[in-house]
């Protein structure tokens, strides 16, 4: 049974879905965009939202369905279990790959643009340490903290980008819809990867306290991280120019350098840039991590997870370490992206069309 200290409220889930989804992919979303469509890339945040709200609703949908159950009982109830448990660990493994890309990811940032000397296993060790010390203690603390970082990690981010505007040169959003019809379409579908984390509602459905309302916490989710990545692209873009944007690796921290804090408080705004970077890696990893570990406990019908979160650890930290450079770790960031439209569309939308054929689910909520 779960007691009001397992669940979560509407805002709290708010936070955490738009912490979870905010992480990696708003560094290298500008280049992405830039070489999908090149002035048009801007076009593809705003379809790519589009798309991935459309397809959050399947997930919003499944827990309406299923209010008390998570993705583990319920596949099992739809599919049977011959097709359900299968499907578990492939959740599972899932969360851990791409928790594990995200720590990666994290330390090569870092590597490049502040702890030039300082050795990747280390930074991922660390950071993956802090994490299962807030897991252990369940779903509420993990989604306080995203609802209290929210606004320390949005406020400072959209000030820094504001004041790249004074030097911007919004011609570089021109020509104006130059690129034809059939790529938009192609990098909307590639942009969507940067959506994902919303399909931790998989696992978390049964921990919010008002699941009637996942359709409105969706809304409010995606379209927030659609605005806060639309905004960073059109400065990215205005800033260093959209052929820039195409070679760099990271443009959206690359652009932090060249930015100059009014009055010349700060020199360089590396440090707070890092800082903020470090808060939206750790809150991206905290949903994953849980709910991956989540997922194992479920399918395991064990009573206790804190167990897991440790004994996931090690193989998190290995995984990480697999790509041999920047370049390895976007092209598995990339494969783990294409993965990521079977696990948060395609099977969920498979469960539940099979669950209203076959009549399938709990009480509505």
């Amino acid at each position: 049974m779960l007691t009001n200290n397992d669940r979560i409220t509407v805002p709290q889930t708010v936070a955490l879905l738009i912490t979870t989804i905010l992480g990696t992919g708003i560094l290298s979303l500008p280049r992405n965009v830039a070489n999908a469509a090149g002035s048009d890339g801007w076009l593809l945040v705003l379809s790519g939202g589009v798309f991935a709200f459309v397809s959050s609703l399947i997930v919003g949908a499944l827990v309406k369905k299923f209010p008390q159950d998570t993705f583990i009982e319920y596949s099992q109830k739809v599919l049977g279990k011959i097709l359900g448990y299968p499907l578990g660990i492939i959740l599972i493994l899932y969360f851990t790959i791409l928790t594990a890309l995200t720590v990666r990811v994290f330390s090569e940032v870092m590597n490049a643009f502040m702890l030039i000397s300082t050795p990747r296993g280390f930074i991922i060790f660390t950071m993956l340490l802090l994490s299962v010390y807030l897991l252990r203690h369940g779903i509420e603390p993990i989604a306080r903290i995203g609802e209290i970082l929210l606004p320390i990690l949005i406020v400072p981010v959209v000030a820094m980008y504001l004041t790249a505007i004074p030097r911007a040169d919004f011609s570089e959003l021109l020509p104006f819809l130059n690129t034809p019809v059939k790529t938009l379409a192609l990098g909307t579908f590639q942009t969507v990867y940067s959506f994902f984390g919303f399909e931790v509602l998989l696992m978390v459905g049964p921990y919010i306290r008002s699941p009637g309302r996942v359709l409105w916490i969706l809304l409010v989710a995606i379209g927030s991280i659609t605005l806060i990545y639309f905004f960073v692209v059109i400065i990215v873009f205005a800033s260093i120019g959209v052929e820039d944007s195409r070679i760099l690796l990271w443009p959206s921290m690359s652009i932090i350098r060249t930015i100059m804090a009014p009055g010349g408080i700060f020199e360089r705004l590396d440090a707070l840039a890092m800082a903020l970077w470090t808060i939206a890696v750790f809150t991206t990893i905290n949903g994953m991590y849980y709910a991956g570990t989540l997922a194992l406990t479920h399918l395991t019908k064990a009573k206790e997870f804190k167990f897991f979160v440790t004994i996931m650890l090690p193989w998190v930290y290995l995984i990480s370490i697999i790509p041999e450079n920047p370049l390895d770790t976007i092209r598995w960031m990339q494969v783990a992206g294409v993965v990521g439209i079977m696990i948060a569309v395609i099977i969920p939308a498979v469960i539940l069309m099979v669950s209203i054929v076959r009549n399938k689910g709990g009480k509505t909520a």
